[in-house]
């Protein structure tokens, strides 16, 4: 008796390629919910190294980090309405130049910093400061800027 070779199913295989091919709501929703890689794939290799998921803190972190930065670039125009002085001379001519602009740079490189900060979640600085640290202290420092900046306002 001789061994047939497994047929494929050529149907099969288009819808397969199909799906890959498709953006839908389904692949955005299995992306979200499927176990991602949380670890390196060596257990040797847990520093330095990337991964899939970071974990639902780190998200929350990270959005909590965006809307404080909202507000950070608020109650500056506010306060500069109000009459105080920008120190940061970067961003003093960015707002002499225009708020919008302003804003946008603002929100840019604070999203662009944490975009590279949790893509090294797992990475260590100089071999003994984690970055992972270094994303949840960002949420206490931006409070007490906004804090500082609250105490301000009421005090013009």
């Amino acid at each position: 008796m001789a061994l047939e070779p497994k047929r494929i199913d050529d149907r099969a295989i288009e819808q397969r390629n199909m799906d890959q091919r498709t953006p839908s709501l389904k692949t955005l929703w299995g992306a979200l919910t499927h176990q991602r890689r949380r670890k390196s794939r060596r257990e040797e290799d847990h520093l330095n190294s990337y991964t899939d998921w970071y974990g639902h803190w780190t998200l929350a972190a990270t959005l909590i980090i965006i809307m404080l930065c909202f507000a950070d670039a608020f109650l500056t125009i506010v306060l500069l309405s109000k009459g105080a002085v920008e120190l940061n001379v970067l961003m003093d001519y960015l707002i002499q130049k225009d708020v919008h602009l302003f804003t946008v740079v603002k929100m840019s490189v604070t999203g662009t910093a944490l975009i590279i900060l949790v893509l090294h979640f797992n990475f260590r600085i100089y071999k003994f400061i984690a970055v992972r640290y270094l994303v949840y202290a960002l949420v206490p420092l931006y409070s007490l800027l906004i804090f500082h900046q609250l105490t301000m306002l009421a005090n013009i």
